[in-house]
């Protein structure tokens, strides 16, 4: 009793996935040969678009205004780096003052510590 229920369950299984199988191949042969179906799932495809990229707008947005504004701090700031490396001579700051003194320097030339 217990395999003819089996069998029964697996026939059911077979049938059910044949039919689907069946629904997908008429749909798609429909969707081929019917210009007004096939127009009908555009639009919806299309209305879908629609609504993710009116959500998405403000995303979308938010990160191109970011990335311009990294983008642009980032430039000046490679630009002023470029431009004191031409401009100035070789010097750092002190350690432990902030003075300026020469690159080649042991000792501060405002505090007097070792650098």
């Amino acid at each position: 009793m217990i395999i003819i229920e089996g069998e029964i369950v697996m026939r059911i299984i077979v049938y059910v996935i044949t039919a689907i199988a069946a629904f997908i191949f008429i749909l798609v042969f429909a969707m081929m040969f019917s210009p007004k179906l096939r127009g009908k799932m555009m639009s919806k495809q299309v209305k879908s678009m629609k609504y993710m990229m009116d959500e998405s707008k403000d995303d979308i947005q938010s990160i191109s205004t970011n990335m311009a504004d990294a983008t642009k701090d980032g430039i000046e700031t490679t630009t002023r780096a470029i431009k004191k490396g031409f401009t100035e001579e070789d010097s750092i700051y002190c350690k432990y003052c902030g003075a300026k003194i020469d690159k080649d320097s042991k000792f501060c030339k405002s505090c007097g510590k070792e650098q």
